[in-house]
């Protein structure tokens, strides 16, 4: 199967993805997704639970959760979602053109903080360019963390640009797919030659940069026609 590790949908003020046309789209493709929306919980039938959080010092995704995290101090949601049994997830860490983005909360070096990281989004579809996605890979290196790699997708055409190559695993157990990310780690010697290609490629990994028309000019007028429509 193939793990997208961060889809949005119509939930997340940022994305028009239908969840019924999604669900469609992933079935067809053989694609499991982590559903991440923004601070709202989002659970289905065909992909993994999971919120993307926003906190007091920028914003990570909590995998795997039952229930929706609120907590606004970021070691507090963060054990909330360990209290759950879920993973913490760091999508685009240093993509700073993001508000919420970790480097700019002076945290991902913090020991305590990186005690409690599960997985590192190393390439994220979205980034404008490659930079952000080379220096979360490194950062995951530096620290002997698991990888995982998103879309990031708010549209249709965007789901599955990211995704794992994984053997099956049970959607309800998260040590299970640490396990299995766990074994993919000697993956990272060769994205490591690839990180300045598009798409990065390995056995289990495959990322492909998208369009920055999404990000420039679709998102920005999406967000707007649902602002002023209150949709």
């Amino acid at each position: 199967m193939k793990v997208d590790m961060h889809v949005h949908t119509i939930r997340s003020k940022c994305s028009l993805n239908n969840i019924n046309l999604l669900k469609k789209i992933c079935l067809k493709n053989n694609i499991t997704p982590v559903i991440a929306d923004h601070n709202t919980l989002t659970k289905t039938d065909f992909g993994i639970t999971g919120e993307e959080i926003a906190t007091d010092r920028g914003e990570f995704i909590g995998l795997f959760l039952n229930e929706e995290i609120n907590e606004k101090d970021i070691f507090e949601a963060i054990d909330k979602v360990k209290e759950q049994g879920g993973l913490v997830y760091l999508p685009h860490p240093f993509d700073e053109r993001r508000r919420r983005s970790l480097c700019k909360f002076n945290i991902l070096d913090n020991k305590e903080f990186i005690k409690k990281v599960d997985i590192v989004e190393v390439f994220n579809s979205r980034c404008i360019t490659n930079e952000p996605n080379i220096r979360a890979f490194e950062y995951a290196k530096k620290y002997d963390l698991l990888i995982g790699v998103g879309s990031d997708a708010h549209f249709i055409w965007e789901i599955g640009n990211a995704y794992i190559n994984a053997e099956p695993f049970d959607r309800d157990n998260p040590r299970e797919f640490l396990k299995l990310l766990s074994k993919y780690k000697k993956d990272m010697e060769i994205l490591s030659k690839n990180l300045e290609k598009n798409p990065w490629i390995s056995p289990k990994y495959y990322a492909k940069k998208g369009s920055n028309l999404n990000i420039l000019l679709f998102s920005k007028i999406t967000k707007k026609i649902r602002k002023k429509f209150n949709i």
